[in-house]
């Protein structure tokens, strides 16, 4: 079935904060060589047009996305891994979300490479129906959240590795436009795309490092 595209209007911000906190913009690269999550966000929420919708699958990525970037009201971003306090149901969300974007909005989805691999059925729907979408697999070859709640505490890590998977070359098989971003300057056709009004939907594989934990996660590990 087609899904119908409808016009999406956020409630207005009933509040700002004046003060808003400063975050750590981190390094280009993590010391391990890999992608820092943070760099990256901040570098992808500068390249992503304001009038944004964002989606985002659960896991320990969460706390980098939903950081760095911006969203113009509440309503415009989508949180799935805190909503239901799963992973995998990124892609399947991101296609109602597409939908609800219509044409005017972009849709971003967020996903790690363990949801992401969950929910991949569901990839081809949503780089269909995107009119303008972009998917960001933070790929750091694990299952991040235990890799740093549990493997912490001495647990096996091995069943929470992951064998680094190519998403670029899977969802360009879907038909998206697909890049493996190692470094920030490999953002640049992703930016030269953006700002050409393109529609179809951008990948970008983002190899990132495991060994930059996010501040929640960090509170979590305490306990």
């Amino acid at each position: 079935a087609t899904l119908r595209k409808q016009n999406f209007t956020p409630t207005p911000r009933a509040f700002a904060n004046p003060n808003p906190k400063k975050h750590d913009k981190g390094n280009p690269l993590a010391p391990d060589g890999c992608l820092d999550p943070r760099s990256l966000m901040d570098a992808i929420n500068n390249i992503v047009p304001a009038n944004r919708l964002v989606v985002t699958d659960g896991e320990h990525f969460i706390g980098w996305a939903n950081t760095y970037l911006d969203v113009p009201a509440a309503d415009n971003m989508v949180l799935l891994g805190t909503t239901t306090q799963s992973i995998g149901l990124g892609f399947n969300s991101a296609v109602g979300v597409a939908a609800a974007a219509g044409t005017d909005k972009m849709t971003v989805l967020v996903t790690g490479d363990g949801g992401g691999l969950m929910a991949l059925a569901d990839a081809e729907s949503f780089i269909r129906e995107a009119h303008r979408g972009v998917i960001v697999v933070v790929n750091d070859a694990a299952y991040g959240a235990e890799i740093h709640q549990y493997g912490t505490k001495g647990i096996d890590k091995a069943p929470m590795l992951i064998p680094e998977v190519d998403f670029a070359a899977l969802l360009g098989a879907f038909g998206a436009r697909s890049k493996i971003i190692h470094n920030l300057e490999d953002l640049e056709d992703f930016r030269a795309w953006v700002n050409s009004d393109e529609p179809g939907t951008y990948a970008l594989d983002c190899r990132v490092s495991r060994d930059i934990i996010a501040p929640f996660m960090q509170e979590l590990m305490k306990n």
